[in-house]
């Protein structure tokens, strides 16, 4: 009886696990509905267009802390000003999930001011918070790829590079880091637009309706399967499992 106990107490709980594949698959099913990916895309092109503009004061020998201060407030207030636009209001109560990574981003936003702030106590004659914000959103898609899906995980490679492009081009730093980023964000906008328009589309033809020569089903491509854009999971509970007491 007391090495069945000790085995039980080894086995992982499936709750636990269907509770975890519930968060995910209710975050797809949110992201499918609501523009999600255009949120995405816009804020990479955000984020690109303020750090040209950093860019563009130290290409022209500018270092006032407080222009590129001013920078970084008005791009926070302008993404989330446009999170909210097009994402809709309250976007990050739509899902539990949702919260929390709301909350591991807002972090990332924290620790990277911390660092900037640190590397202008310490002087700005050597500059390394650059590379330290590449290393902070590493750590930002790790989380991802722990909380959602895998696939956040060959993002954490690609700012691992670029912190490394950063180190090797500092003249070019400010538009590095910030291409880096509007790459990612408008891979993984793309990827949650075509699969809100296939989720649409497909709900768009109802199989209970006739068919009519002017209303034609939406054609599958041959081989293709119609996962969940984030979630890693192929099967879903059919009822989500409550989090344990």
């Amino acid at each position: 009886m007391q090495e069945r106990a000790d085995a039980d107490s080894r086995t992982p709980d499936r709750d636990l696990w269907r509770w975890k594949a519930a968060w995910v698959e209710d975050l797809d099913r949110v992201a499918a509905r609501d523009r999600w990916g255009l949120a995405l895309m816009a804020i990479g092109w955000v984020h690109l267009a303020f750090f040209l503009g950093c860019q563009w004061l130290q290409a022209h020998g500018d270092h006032a802390g407080w222009k590129y201060l001013a920078i970084w407030i008005l791009e926070v207030l302008t993404i989330l000003g446009a999170v909210r636009r097009i994402a809709g209001r309250g976007w990050y109560r739509t899902s539990p999930l949702a919260g929390l990574i709301a909350r591991v981003w807002g972090t990332f936003l924290i620790l990277s001011f911390n660092a900037v702030s640190l590397n202008s106590l310490y002087g700005l004659d050597r500059i390394w918070f650059k590379s330290v914000l590449a290393t902070l959103s590493a750590f930002g898609f790790m989380m991802m790829a722990y909380l959602v899906s895998l696939r956040f995980f060959w993002l954490a490679v690609q700012m691992y590079f670029t912190g490394l492009l950063v180190y090797k081009f500092p003249a070019l730093d400010y538009l590095i880091y910030g291409l880096s980023w509007c790459m990612a964000l408008q891979a993984m906008g793309l990827i949650v637009h075509r699969r809100r328009a296939r989720v649409l589309g497909l709900r768009a033809w109802s199989p209970t309706t006739e068919e009519s020569p002017g209303r034609e089903r939406p054609q599958r491509v041959a081989g293709s399967v119609d996962r969940p854009l984030i979630s890693t999971t192929t099967s879903s509970p059919s009822r989500s499992p409550r989090p344990p007491a």
